[in-house]
Protein backbone atom coordinates (compact mmCIF):
# COMPACT_ATOMS: atom_id res chain seq x y z
CA UNK A 1 0.00 0.00 0.00
CA UNK A 2 1.05 3.36 -0.99
CA UNK A 3 2.01 5.86 1.82
CA UNK A 4 2.16 10.11 1.64
CA UNK A 5 3.95 12.59 3.44
CA UNK A 6 1.12 14.67 5.06
CA UNK A 7 3.18 17.90 6.45
CA UNK A 8 2.52 18.84 9.95
CA UNK A 9 2.37 22.93 11.23
CA UNK A 10 5.45 21.81 13.57
CA UNK A 11 7.82 20.53 10.29
CA UNK A 12 7.16 16.82 10.86
CA UNK A 13 6.02 14.69 8.19
CA UNK A 14 3.45 12.40 8.69
CA UNK A 15 2.94 8.73 6.94
CA UNK A 16 -0.42 8.38 6.16
CA UNK A 17 -2.25 6.04 3.77
CA UNK A 18 -5.14 5.51 1.04
CA UNK A 19 -7.20 4.30 4.06
CA UNK A 20 -7.20 7.12 6.06
CA UNK A 21 -7.88 9.74 3.27
CA UNK A 22 -10.87 12.13 4.90
CA UNK A 23 -9.87 11.52 8.52
CA UNK A 24 -7.22 12.64 10.60
CA UNK A 25 -4.03 11.50 11.37
CA UNK A 26 -1.23 12.63 14.82
CA UNK A 27 1.72 13.67 14.56
CA UNK A 28 4.01 11.35 16.34
CA UNK A 29 6.16 14.57 17.16
CA UNK A 30 3.76 17.22 18.62
CA UNK A 31 0.51 15.25 18.87
CA UNK A 32 -1.51 17.53 16.72
CA UNK A 33 -4.41 16.16 15.05
CA UNK A 34 -4.46 16.95 11.26
CA UNK A 35 -6.90 16.55 8.57
CA UNK A 36 -5.70 14.56 5.88
CA UNK A 37 -7.05 14.90 2.21
CA UNK A 38 -10.04 13.66 0.78
CA UNK A 39 -8.64 10.11 -1.63
CA UNK A 40 -9.00 12.47 -5.06
CA UNK A 41 -6.75 14.78 -3.08
CA UNK A 42 -4.31 12.71 -2.09
CA UNK A 43 -1.96 12.00 -4.66
CA UNK A 44 -0.91 15.64 -4.37
CA UNK A 45 0.90 14.81 -1.50
CA UNK A 46 4.44 13.21 -1.76
CA UNK A 47 4.92 9.97 -1.95
CA UNK A 48 6.81 8.03 1.06
CA UNK A 49 9.75 6.47 0.05
CA UNK A 50 9.30 2.82 0.88
CA UNK A 51 11.03 1.26 4.36
CA UNK A 52 13.30 -1.65 3.49
CA UNK A 53 12.49 -3.66 6.05
CA UNK A 54 12.08 -8.56 6.46
CA UNK A 55 8.97 -8.32 4.81
CA UNK A 56 9.11 -6.18 1.68
CA UNK A 57 9.97 -7.17 -1.56
CA UNK A 58 12.97 -5.01 -2.85
CA UNK A 59 15.10 -5.68 -5.91
CA UNK A 60 16.99 -8.54 -4.41
CA UNK A 61 13.94 -10.00 -3.88
CA UNK A 62 12.04 -9.68 -7.85
CA UNK A 63 12.37 -12.57 -10.38
CA UNK A 64 15.52 -12.42 -12.62
CA UNK A 65 17.03 -13.78 -15.79
CA UNK A 66 19.31 -16.02 -12.63
CA UNK A 67 16.29 -17.52 -11.15
CA UNK A 68 15.01 -18.53 -14.45
CA UNK A 69 18.14 -19.91 -15.12
CA UNK A 70 17.86 -22.08 -11.43
CA UNK A 71 14.51 -23.45 -12.50
CA UNK A 72 15.29 -24.15 -15.95
CA UNK A 73 18.58 -25.72 -14.57
CA UNK A 74 16.78 -27.96 -11.99
CA UNK A 75 14.01 -29.04 -13.98
CA UNK A 76 16.09 -30.28 -16.73
CA UNK A 77 18.62 -31.89 -14.15
CA UNK A 78 15.71 -33.82 -12.73
CA UNK A 79 13.85 -34.73 -15.58
CA UNK A 80 16.81 -35.77 -17.16
CA UNK A 81 17.82 -37.92 -14.37
CA UNK A 82 14.97 -39.80 -13.86
CA UNK A 83 14.55 -40.66 -17.45
CA UNK A 84 18.05 -41.79 -17.67
CA UNK A 85 17.05 -44.22 -15.04
CA UNK A 86 14.60 -45.88 -16.37
CA UNK A 87 16.32 -46.10 -20.22
CA UNK A 88 18.16 -49.51 -18.91
CA UNK A 89 19.11 -51.90 -22.16
CA UNK A 90 17.23 -54.76 -21.85
CA UNK A 91 17.85 -58.43 -20.77
CA UNK A 92 17.66 -60.61 -23.44
CA UNK A 93 19.03 -63.86 -23.84
CA UNK A 94 21.22 -63.88 -27.04
CA UNK A 95 22.38 -67.31 -27.02
CA UNK A 96 20.19 -70.82 -27.04
CA UNK A 97 21.93 -74.19 -26.80
CA UNK A 98 21.87 -74.79 -30.21
CA UNK A 99 23.63 -71.67 -31.27
CA UNK A 100 26.28 -72.58 -28.88
CA UNK A 101 26.97 -76.01 -29.55
CA UNK A 102 27.13 -75.09 -33.63
CA UNK A 103 29.84 -72.62 -32.73
CA UNK A 104 31.76 -74.64 -30.82
CA UNK A 105 31.24 -77.55 -33.05
CA UNK A 106 32.75 -75.07 -36.07
CA UNK A 107 35.69 -73.82 -33.82
CA UNK A 108 38.95 -75.42 -33.64
CA UNK A 109 39.73 -77.68 -31.23
CA UNK A 110 42.87 -75.16 -29.63
CA UNK A 111 40.30 -72.31 -29.97
CA UNK A 112 37.49 -73.90 -27.79
CA UNK A 113 39.86 -74.84 -25.12
CA UNK A 114 41.97 -71.82 -24.88
CA UNK A 115 38.24 -69.91 -24.41
CA UNK A 116 37.58 -72.63 -22.15
CA UNK A 117 40.39 -72.60 -20.22
CA UNK A 118 40.25 -68.52 -19.39
CA UNK A 119 36.22 -69.31 -18.63
CA UNK A 120 34.83 -67.87 -21.49
CA UNK A 121 35.33 -64.17 -20.21
CA UNK A 122 38.39 -63.14 -21.66
CA UNK A 123 37.95 -64.97 -24.64
CA UNK A 124 35.58 -66.40 -27.76
CA UNK A 125 35.02 -68.45 -30.38
CA UNK A 126 35.85 -66.47 -33.48
CA UNK A 127 32.49 -65.91 -35.44
CA UNK A 128 30.41 -63.45 -36.84
CA UNK A 129 27.64 -62.65 -34.47
CA UNK A 130 24.38 -64.17 -35.53
CA UNK A 131 21.41 -61.75 -37.02
CA UNK A 132 19.73 -61.59 -33.38
CA UNK A 133 23.07 -60.88 -31.57
CA UNK A 134 23.30 -58.10 -34.07
CA UNK A 135 20.38 -56.57 -33.06
CA UNK A 136 20.60 -56.84 -29.54
CA UNK A 137 23.94 -55.51 -29.49
CA UNK A 138 22.74 -52.23 -31.62
CA UNK A 139 19.78 -52.17 -29.02
CA UNK A 140 22.13 -52.07 -26.01
CA UNK A 141 24.81 -49.69 -27.90
CA UNK A 142 21.26 -47.27 -28.65
CA UNK A 143 19.85 -47.74 -24.51
CA UNK A 144 23.67 -46.88 -23.64
CA UNK A 145 24.25 -43.87 -25.78
CA UNK A 146 20.63 -42.51 -24.66
CA UNK A 147 21.43 -43.29 -21.01
CA UNK A 148 24.84 -41.22 -20.87
CA UNK A 149 23.02 -38.31 -23.15
CA UNK A 150 20.14 -38.28 -20.64
CA UNK A 151 22.94 -38.07 -17.36
CA UNK A 152 24.81 -35.53 -19.50
CA UNK A 153 21.94 -33.22 -19.77
CA UNK A 154 21.37 -33.44 -16.23
CA UNK A 155 24.53 -32.96 -15.34
CA UNK A 156 24.71 -29.59 -17.58
CA UNK A 157 21.47 -28.75 -15.73
CA UNK A 158 22.61 -28.98 -12.28
CA UNK A 159 25.54 -26.68 -13.30
CA UNK A 160 23.34 -24.37 -14.69
CA UNK A 161 20.95 -24.21 -11.25
CA UNK A 162 24.10 -24.37 -9.81
CA UNK A 163 25.26 -21.23 -11.43
CA UNK A 164 22.09 -19.47 -11.53
CA UNK A 165 22.16 -19.90 -7.63
CA UNK A 166 25.04 -18.46 -6.95
CA UNK A 167 24.06 -15.77 -9.68
CA UNK A 168 21.55 -14.96 -7.07
CA UNK A 169 22.76 -15.08 -4.06
CA UNK A 170 26.22 -12.62 -4.91
CA UNK A 171 23.18 -10.35 -6.85
CA UNK A 172 21.04 -10.12 -3.67
CA UNK A 173 24.43 -9.65 -1.47
CA UNK A 174 25.68 -6.43 -3.84
CA UNK A 175 22.02 -5.20 -3.86
CA UNK A 176 21.61 -5.69 0.25
CA UNK A 177 25.35 -4.07 0.37
CA UNK A 178 27.07 -6.98 2.01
Amino acid sequence: MTSFLLPCGCGVDISVTSSQAGGLATCPACGREEPVPRLRDLGKLRAAAAPRGKGDVGASRRWTGMHTLVLAGSLLAATAGLLSLSFTPPEVEMFDDATIRSSAMRAPTDEVYSAWATRLVHASVDRPPTEMEAKSKARSDYYHTLRNGLRTAAAVGALAALAGGLGVLFSARKVDGR
